[in-house]
């Protein structure tokens, strides 16, 4: 048995809630970083990504800093809601 094992079963804990809580915290610290980086984009244009997707899809000309932009509030967008999904199925297994 490792010292690590030891440690948590001292705690209270078996190695698989602790691998649990651990995925938790990791998981909710990804959602957390990637939705803030998602507010910002909100706030920085005053709409939502929907929104601001459909307005540069209805622009003739292209605005390169608006699809940088987009490509970053795309990722954080689709990166809480992935992140929402794995900390819902980590508390339906709990």
């Amino acid at each position: 048995m490792s010292t690590a094992s030891n440690i948590l079963r001292n705690l209270g804990y078996s190695d698989e809630q602790a691998l649990r809580d651990f995925a938790h915290l990791q998981a909710s610290q990804k959602h957390a970083e990637l939705n803030l980086e998602a507010s910002f984009f909100e706030q920085k244009y005053k709409m939502s990504f929907s929104q601001f997707e459909a307005m540069l899809k209805s622009r003739a000309e292209e605005n390169f800093d608006n699809e940088d932009d987009y490509l970053a509030w795309k990722f954080a967008h689709d990166g809480v809601k992935y992140w929402k999904a794995q900390l819902d199925s980590l508390r339906r297994t709990s």
